[in-house]
């Protein structure tokens, strides 16, 4: 057997007229692009020393380049991870993991790069392929070791890279990445980019105050690092210190005026603080700046609408209504504008077009009441009945749209039979079962409401809202108060800091006859809740304990939640209480 030793990429670039270059592989592979998203750049490696291949070798290679430059890029894969397997030669293992990686063949790219980093362990490119395709395969903790092998071989590494990758691990994951980074910082403590990855990582993990101490350790070490500078402000925010997160905010502003990062986030903390002409007044600046950021128009229209400055809202939002992704939103908003303009016939024209998106459904009411107004309920059930068959993956939501509306209007048994109709299809619909059974309690047919409610809770047996509706309705309606503690015990236990579950622990106490700890729960309720069912509640047992001031001013403030509520009238009448 003749035997030729040349290493194969002198070899391909000897024997071959067009060489690599053919290949086409100057267009970045995803770990070339992975490696241009940081500063940090890994330097190339040395070449491998020569060694001798057999002519079969060097054949099958020749026929991967011939492959390549037709773009028969399996035909290439295939021959370079064999060759790769054979020979354990690091060149041409870095061959077919650059190829698998541009064609997205990730399995052959995992085992190239194993074979690469084996046969080159101090190639700083070899430990960051491999660390990339770790990262595919979810196994974050020792990619973290091979991009540590990089820190130490090259100087650099792309630890941000790969916490923000980590962001579909789990807490418990999370946590263990957090810990071996946190050893990382205590081997290299002047790397910047080691205590950004571990304040990224500790963001993700909501501990806030860790990732502001990890972030300004970040930024000591390099004072221009701009994206630990947003982190930071982010994370001052998240600490709901606003103000200042805003002040440093500005100062980066004035750095770096035409920072788009800076400026949205800048703009955004405005809004949160309510100032919102100075929002405003940020977005413009944004939208004079990026004028082809539609997501930008998008915001500065929303703003101009918010401060009643309908014409600059419709300049801004009328264009979107051509973006794909974001007409529906901007129609939605136009229609908005003209119910503000009390033009009931643009609306309509706008909600209409309204075709899909978060915006579709709220449109759909909007459509539903405003056809009530125009041609009477049953133009208004029409349409709906058209666009169930229209959209029919939006079947559930638009009979819940309808039967609200039929109750509305007062009429809850024909509300009733249209929710039975559509069970009748979908038995098992939980969102509608619900909503009878909610529906049933207005008609008295507590039998249908338990029927209902049972049959929710067999499907999904920690199911605390259905669990809750039937616990109350049983305390409320019924002497079964056992059964109600029971089973609100329960959903209290499923859903401990929900308000509507308190107040039916409190209601339950009241009847039970212990008014002092019905007080207690029913104060903690109505205070992370006003709501008018709540202060009817509270308003009683205040009364039963002599407190008329008191329950007076909770029925007020009921009222002032839902002027009608016949909740609070009904308690008002069986107290004899004036209102």
């Amino acid at each position: 057997m003749t035997i030729f030793r040349i290493s194969a990429t002198a070899a391909l670039l000897a024997l071959l007229l067009t060489g690599c270059a053919s290949f086409n592989l100057s267009s970045k592979s995803a770990s070339d692009t992975a490696a241009d998203t940081s500063t940090d750049q890994v330097p190339v490696a040395a070449e491998v020393p020569s060694r001798p291949f057999p002519a079969p070798t060097l054949y099958s290679l020749l026929v991967a380049e011939v492959a390549g430059q037709r773009q028969q890029y399996n035909v290439a894969l295939a021959n370079y991870l064999d060759q790769a397997r054979e020979t354990q030669d690091a060149n041409v293992a870095q061959r077919a993991t650059r190829i698998a990686q541009y064609v997205g063949a990730d399995n052959y790219a995992f085992e190239a790069a194993s074979i690469w980093v084996q046969a080159s362990p101090f190639d700083a490119q070899a430990h960051q392929a491999m660390a990339q395709q770790l990262m595919k395969i979810g196994n974050f903790q020792l990619a973290l070791k091979h991009l540590e092998s990089v820190l130490e071989l090259a100087g650099a590494s792309q630890f941000d890279y790969l916490v923000i990758n980590a962001q579909r691990l789990s807490s418990a994951e999370k946590q263990q990445l957090l810990e071996q980074l946190q050893q990382l910082t205590v081997k290299h403590p002047d790397y910047a980019q080691l205590w950004m990855a571990q304040g990224t990582l500790q963001i993700q993990l909501q501990d806030f105050e860790g990732a502001l101490v990890s972030l300004e350790k970040a930024l000591s070490l390099r004072e221009n690092y701009t994206a630990a500078s947003l982190s930071k402000a982010r994370v001052l925010h998240k600490l709901q210190r606003p103000e200042q997160a805003l002040r440093w905010l500005d100062d980066l502003h004035e750095e770096l005026p035409k920072h788009k990062g800076i400026g949205v986030l800048r703009a955004r903390i405005l809004i949160d603080l309510n100032r919102i002409t100075d929002a405003r007044a940020a977005f413009q600046y944004l939208h004079d700046t990026f004028p082809d950021d539609q997501s930008i128009q998008l915001s500065l229209g929303l703003l101009h609408f918010e401060l009643a400055e309908y014409d600059y809202a419709i300049a801004a939002l009328t264009p979107l209504t051509l973006s794909p992704q974001l007409k529906d939103e901007a129609f939605y908003y136009l229609a908005r504008i003209a119910e503000e303009q009390q033009d009931e016939e643009r609306a309509l024209r706008n909600f209409q077009q309204v075709s899909g998106g978060r915006e579709y459904l709220p449109a759909q009411l909007k459509i539903s009441n405003i056809l009530i107004n125009k041609n009477g309920l049953e133009a208004s059930r029409k349409y709906l009945d058209s666009e169930r068959a229209e959209h029919p993956e939006y079947t559930t939501e638009l009979v819940l749209i309808e039967s609200e509306l039929l109750i509305t209007e007062k009429q809850n048994q024909a509300a009733f039979e249209l929710l039975s109709d559509a069970l009748t299809v979908a038995p098992q619909n939980i969102k509608l079962l619900y909503s009878r059974a909610l529906l049933s309690e207005k008609l008295d047919n507590l039998d249908q409401l338990e029927t209902d409610l049972r049959q929710i809770l067999a499907m999904k047996p920690d199911n605390a809202e259905a669990m809750n509706a039937l616990g109350y309705t049983l305390a409320d309606r019924t002497d079964r108060l056992d059964e109600a503690k029971q089973l609100i015990e329960k959903a209290i236990e499923l859903s401990p800091d929900n308000p509507a579950i308190m107040d039916s622990l409190g209601w339950l106490h009241y009847r039970l006859g212990d008014l002092y700890k019905a007080l207690e729960l029913l104060e903690k309720a109505f205070a992370s809740f006003q709501d008018h069912e709540v202060a009817a509640h509270l308003g009683e047992v205040l009364w039963k304990l002599d407190r008329k001031d008191d329950a007076q001013e909770v029925w007020r403030k009921g009222l002032e939640q839902a002027p009608e509520s016949e909740i609070i009238e009904r308690t008002l009448q069986r107290l004899n209480a004036k209102p």
